[in-house]
């Protein structure tokens, strides 16, 4: 246990900057630290204009491009009939632009906190399904009735053991938060950056008792305060052995298994496709019991790689055919539990008619190996144009 435990954050200060989580010796969650992703940030604009045949109206949002505001994403829903161009509006990016795509945007926008996520459109209380104890849903719910809040509330899953009073700290930071955002709906300039939240620091704020390995001082700077960093310059997702395997499997076509067979991940239209194959497989004992054991591995991976990469949309897997009905449904329910912590919305639907294993996880943003190309792009303008102004002075 080098930095006090075998469960940390990190932040690499190679370019692209990287952070993310690790956990018992494997990478669990990676992210730039430096998102372009605009999912989750929330903007002032103001309507272009409103499309009545198209049920939608188009946001300027201060971006390259107007964004896309369906009218079932307008609240109050009174307002609905109101809304005009010209209005100045709040909105929150739900959908990052994807190819010809704009970003889709919502007027029920959330300010997320580590226990807490506000709703200030919405109203109701409801507390995450992973509490199922009886006795502390119901502290919860009275808790939360006791602060008679005039906006909706979700109660994440790490409030079950949280103190009260660290709470109730966090709910009057982001009601000042909303407070704020609310009351500078018809600031100049129009339309306007008023917030980030991403993913990663999503991850930082879920783990935040963990220790953060840095290898760069500069970092720290970049970071949350209440975070525990440890800096270590030998530390390297990306050049030091241990890990640089773990970090060329995000990239890698074809994914080896420890039994000796692998996964073949590819892209194909409008869908991931992964193909489970017995490759070098030892053959030790029955056919069958190799074969589960082979499924079983790939299984693991393909959980594991969908929420390092990423992946989204439809996302179909070919195991090894031939398993029985009970293999069939032991391999659900293995990649449902396998993918229930996933931040975003995932559906395991199980194997098809054909015997195909399919499951359907919400697209909000690029998948990571894009989001690091375009990275290592703007990364290698910003040194071609650094050595250039060089040269000319």
């Amino acid at each position: 246990m080098k930095y006090g435990s075998n469960n940390y954050l990190f932040a690499d200060g190679e370019e692209p900057k990287i952070m993310g989580l690790i956990s018992e010796g494997e990478i669990r969650a990676i992210h730039l630290l430096s998102n372009p992703s605009q999912v989750g940030n929330i903007y002032r604009g103001y309507v272009k204009n409103v499309l009545p045949a198209m049920d939608c109206a188009f946001v300027d949002f201060g971006e390259d491009e107007n964004g896309y505001l369906p009218m079932k994403n307008v609240y109050p829903k009174a307002y609905r009939e109101k809304i005009k161009g010209g209005d100045s509006i709040i909105v929150e990016v739900k959908k990052s632009p994807l190819d010809q795509k704009r970003a889709v945007l919502s007027m029920d926008y959330s300010l997320r906190g580590e226990n807490i996520v506000l709703l200030p459109k919405s109203s109701g209380i409801r507390i995450s399904k992973r509490i199922d104890d009886g006795e502390i849903r119901k502290r919860l719910t009275d808790w939360a009735h006791g602060l008679n809040a005039s906006a909706g509330m979700i109660i994440r899953t790490e409030a079950a053991s949280c103190q009260p009073a660290h709470m109730a700290m966090e709910y009057e930071h982001l009601r000042q938060l909303m407070e704020k955002i609310e009351g500078s709906v018809n600031f100049l300039p129009k339309s306007q950056l008023l917030l980030t939240q991403d993913r990663g620091m999503d991850v930082l704020n879920r783990h935040r008792d963990l220790p953060m390995v840095v290898n760069d001082k500069k970092l720290i700077d970049r970071l949350p305060n209440y975070l525990n960093c440890v800096v270590d310059p030998s530390f390297s997702i990306r050049s030091t052995a241990k890990w640089r395997s773990q970090w060329n499997s995000i990239f890698q076509k074809t994914l080896p298994l420890p039994s000796g067979g692998n996964v073949v991940m590819d892209a194909a239209e409008g869908a991931y496709v992964a193909d489970v194959n017995m490759a070098a497989v030892k053959k030790k004992g029955s056919f069958d019991a190799m074969r589960m054991k082979v499924n079983r591995e790939a299984a693991k991976e393909i959980a594991k790689q969908i929420h390092l990469r990423n992946l989204s949309g439809m996302i179909v897997v070919d195991f090894v055919h031939g398993m029985s009905e009970a293999q069939m449904e032991d391999l659900t329910t293995f990649m449902k539990e396998a993918l229930s912590e996933d931040a975003m919305i995932t559906t395991v639907y199980g194997f098809s008619a054909m015997g195909l294993f399919e499951i359907a996880r919400e697209r909000k943003e690029l998948p990571f190996e894009q989001q690091f190309q375009v990275a290592e792009e703007r990364h290698r303008e910003a040194v071609k144009n650094k050595l250039k102004r060089d040269k000319e002075l």
